[in-house]
């Protein structure tokens, strides 16, 4: 996922104020999103929202309705972090269709909207092998043209109704989603049921998406962040169906046909390999009456299905590759080795050590890497969390002349807090973070609807988000440390740089065996 807000240049060194979204962080990318403090969403949980968003269309109607209900109750709608309070979720209803399609609808009062969040459990790790990017650029073409819409029509139809509708793609999920308001509720089912099961894929709009692709691809080759997110990749997950960006390389895109767009949608863009979450404003039995209806027609495949990939494994010892950027005076940095899954036993343990270590503003990489020694303006450590595997990750960047220092100094800190643990204190903040910032992320509609999907998507206790509170903080001492030394590495290392190779293979001796490679 990539939340990097802007590609200004800015020297390393300690801001005068935290990170922001448009901060010289470097990007969350889609093998580890590290939770980079500052960024718009730091968490060790996967990403289940995909990183690419297509469509869009509309102008949203959010605004107002906040407005509206912050009027009329005269208070805020989100909880102050320091005071966390357990979350229960509206009652819902969980649906299975005779299609295969599952269904949560949720009813929700609080803002006059719908959210319709339809999820195909098919992303970039179903790319074919020389089609990679084929999920992403099929997802781009959904809201292109639907049912006796074109792609015109339905950006008209969704901003007449001041409402969104877009597409989007993961490593392992292509998404729909549409938001109206509750008097729009039957044609924002329509246009998410087109774009679901009817998309025409025009040839004058594959070619338009494919050219944007193509243009966003040569433009992250000038972004070094960018770079080494997507040079990652293979180096930590070697052939893997994972190891390839979700946008998928320049030679792929430009020979994915139409015939393969459509053959990937009749495939995987199934009701048998779908969920849909409505959440909102809406009566639940009418609402799934007319979910009904809409999908009758979708028919399912009934094939048996697998995660396309197998889990990955440590092993190998360090090594280090460096990718070469002459031009560059400040090296980006990654250090990464194999992690768990999402349905993991340990995911809360781990969360909780992940936040101690780099996953907030008072992280203890942060502080000593960024506060106390100045060698960067931002660094954090996170999992990314997939169905069948995972990966460990730390993100940084630093000037050219501290890249050694800045390697050297932050193996150090993990390997300090693997060896000694936590303090009580870090333990105790990290518990009070993390049940304080939770329920934020609850607020509205369409994260109701994500946080729905989650939970089946990877398959997790239903009870998952009102047991929230007391799994984080059932997590003792003990948890936390054995979290540290099974999970987290500094031996069993991929370290990447993007950097100029001449001085960066000098800096680099003594780390592993370095290799140097051109952007690919």
């Amino acid at each position: 996922m990539s939340l990097n807000g802007g590609r200004r240049a800015c020297a390393a060194g300690p801001p005068a104020r935290p990170l922001g979204r448009a901060s010289c962080a470097p990007s969350l990318n889609s093998a580890l999103a590290p939770a980079i403090p500052g960024s718009a969403r730091a968490s060790v949980a996967a990403q289940v929202a995909p990183p690419r968003r297509h469509g869009g269309s509309g102008a949203s109607v959010r605004s107002a309705a906040l407005l509206a209900l912050v009027l009329a109750a005269g208070v805020a709608l989100v909880a102050s972090p320091a005071r966390a309070v357990p979350v229960k979720l509206p009652a819902y209803e969980r649906t299975v269709l005779k299609n295969g399609l599952i269904v949560f609808v949720m009813p929700s009062a609080r803002l006059p909207l719908v959210d319709f969040r339809l999820v195909a459990r098919a992303g970039a790790a179903n790319d074919p092998a020389g089609k990679e990017g084929l999920a992403h650029l099929t997802a781009a073409l959904l809201t292109q043209g639907a049912g006796e819409r074109s792609a015109k029509q339905f950006a008209e139809d969704i901003a007449f109704v001041g409402g969104t509708l877009g597409s989007s793609s993961g490593a392992e999920q292509t998404a729909i989603t549409c938001e109206v308001l509750r008097k729009d509720f039957a044609l924002g089912l329509e246009l998410l049921r087109d774009a679901a099961v009817r998309p025409t894929f025009p040839a004058a709009e594959l070619e338009r998406k494919r050219q944007e692709a193509l243009g966003e691809i040569a433009s992250d080759r000038d972004d070094p962040s960018t770079v080494a997110d997507h040079e990652l990749l293979p180096f930590l997950m070697g052939k893997s169906p994972l190891a390839h960006p979700a946008i998928g390389r320049e030679a792929s895109v430009k020979g994915i046909t139409r015939d393969d767009v459509v053959a990937f949608h009749a495939q995987e863009i199934t009701p048998d390999n779908a969920i849909l979450a409505v959440v909102g404003d809406v009566d639940p039995a009418a609402a799934l009456d007319a979910i009904e209806a809409a999908f009758k027609e979708w028919k399912s495949l009934g094939r048996e299905r697998r995660v396309p990939y197998e889990p990955l494994t440590r092993g190998g010892g360090r090594s280090v590759r460096i990718v070469s950027k002459p031009e560059v005076t400040q090296t980006q940095i990654r250090m990464a080795c194999a992690g768990v899954p999402r349905s993991h036993p340990d995911y809360f343990p781990i969360t909780v050590a992940n936040t101690i270590l780099g996953g907030g503003f008072t992280s203890r990489l942060v502080n000593e890497i960024r506060v106390v020694q100045g060698l960067t303006y931002g660094i954090g450590s996170g999992f990314r969390m997939y169905r069948n595997t995972g990966t460990f990750g730390i993100t940084t960047f630093t000037r050219n002349e501290t890249l050694r220092r800045c390697i050297d100094e932050t193996l150090r800190v993990v390997k300090g807090l693997l060896e000694q643990g936590p303090t009580q204190e870090e333990l105790a903040k990290a518990k009070r973070y993390l049940t304080g910032q939770f329920p934020l992320g609850l607020q509205a509609p369409d994260q109701l609807a994500a946080q729905l999907v989650e939970i089946e998507f990877f398959g997790l206790d239903p009870k998952f988000v009102e047991n929230y509170d007391a799994s984080v903080n059932a997590v003792a001492m003990a948890d936390c440390r054995r979290a540290l030394k099974s999970y987290f590495c500094t031996d069993d290392l991929r370290i990447l740089v993007v950097s100029n190779a001449d001085s960066a293979r000098k800096a680099l001796e003594g780390l592993g065996p370095v290799e140097v490679k051109e952007i690919e």
